[in-house]
């Protein structure tokens, strides 16, 4: 039987953050360290989320984290809506002055049941 459409796998655009920036999922702006914020979501499609690729690091206190804690924390990914092709979002976020890089994230499926 296949998945139902709703649980389908998003192709996410998969981004890293400059250096001194952060994500606020609760204001959901980037923060830069000298105190200049930038909202994404006016520049999405409603219904998109900007995640941390590792929630765990996302709300750590930065000097906690050691070197590679601190590197893991700068990937996040934006899950678009379904229908929405990240192909379209791709050089929007990579234009973001919070973004060092972006790309379009891997296509994944889930294995067909015979």
């Amino acid at each position: 039987m296949p998945a139902p459409k709703s649980a389908a796998i998003r192709v996410p655009v998969e981004l890293k953050l400059k250096r001194n920036y952060k994500y606020d999922s609760h204001k959901r702006m980037f923060e830069s360290g000298s105190g200049t914020s930038f909202d994404p979501h006016r520049d999405l499609p409603k219904d998109t989320r900007i995640v941390y690729k590792v929630p765990a690091l996302a709300d750590a206190d930065e000097s906690g984290l050691s070197k590679p804690e601190r590197e893991l924390r700068r990937y996040m990914q934006v899950i678009l809506p379904p229908g929405v092709s990240p192909q379209d979002f791709v050089e929007i976020v990579r234009a973001w002055p919070s973004v060092e890089e972006a790309s379009v994230g891997p296509d994944v499926s889930l294995p067909n049941a015979r």
